[in-house]
């Protein structure tokens, strides 16, 4: 009886510890995520006349193509999908599928809002260039480690006169599941007053000033009522926020960034979080 007590003992403990193992996820380790891109670029003339205003759309696209757990990178190439192309329709698409929809709709976009807002272009004393827009989007894997991957997508959008506008958007991916990790899944509760106030003094920080409202010559508007925005990026340090140009400064200054390493926001950190453990470094 003692023997077989003994066994079981044994059977349980090497459970535990497969169990452990199998859980415990490194952050020094890449994940076994294979990527591949499409890099397409594509212009259309009004009438497919070469004289007349255009619509220019350039893309490259990095998305995931295989890793060991199908669902997992099916909701990665969906959220991924959604987080470059804006609209839910792209969504359950495969990758190569969605760019080939998305460039049609831009097209036809253009094509209905040459007709609404400059079917005269030819009467005007304008360029052909005041009429046409140009899009790019770029993507890049910032960081791909320990069950995390941070992706961010930058775009550069004119659309006639001076209508243009760049931002940045960054996309955090837990591969326990492939879905988007956003700022509640990572703090505690009733973290957003902590973490705003942490934002607005790195920012007055960085700017050597004394206060929020001495930004105000500097070009920077509303930064003492600045909120997250859930636009951060994840790596083993820490995390980066990004507020776009336009969004609480002149978009001349460009976009802000914001670092906040992992020893001065661990405390602000929920134990469960999906980027908890590269806290612990």
């Amino acid at each position: 009886m003692k023997a077989i007590k003994s066994s079981f003992c044994l059977f349980v403990m090497a459970l535990l510890v497969l169990s452990s193992c199998k859980t415990e996820k490194k952050t020094d380790v890449p994940n076994d995520v294979v990527y591949d891109s499409i890099s397409v670029a594509r212009i259309y003339h009004l009438d497919n006349d070469s004289t007349k205003p255009s619509c220019s759309l350039k893309i490259n696209y990095i998305f995931p193509i295989k890793y060991t757990d199908e669902k997992v990178l099916a909701n990665m190439q969906k959220e991924l999908n959604y987080a470059m192309m804006e609209d839910e329709k792209y969504e359950n698409l495969k990758p190569a599928a969605a760019v080939d929809k998305y460039i049609e709709d831009y097209i036809e976009n253009y094509k209905n809002d040459a007709k609404e807002q400059f079917p005269d272009w030819q009467d005007s004393h304008d360029t052909e260039d005041y009429f046409s827009y140009y899009k790019t989007l770029n993507t890049k894997i910032l960081f791909d480690m320990g069950g995390i991957t941070s992706y961010q997508i930058s775009s550069m959008d004119y659309k006639g006169g001076a209508n243009s506008s760049t931002a940045y958007r960054n996309i955090v991916l837990d591969l326990q599941t492939g879905n988007t990790v956003k700022e509640q899944d990572i703090f505690r509760s009733e973290y957003k007053k902590l973490l705003n106030d942490m934002l607005i003094r790195k920012i007055v920080n960085q700017n050597k000033v004394q206060k929020p409202e001495d930004l105000l010559e500097f070009g920077y508007w509303g930064i003492e009522d600045l909120t997250s925005n859930n636009n951060f990026s994840v790596d083993s340090a820490g995390l980066t926020y990004i507020f776009n140009p336009g969004e609480y400064s002149a978009p001349s200054l460009g976009e802000i960034r914001v670092f906040l390493p992992y020893n001065e926001i661990q405390d602000m950190l929920n134990i469960n979080s999906p980027i908890y453990r590269f806290s612990e470094k």
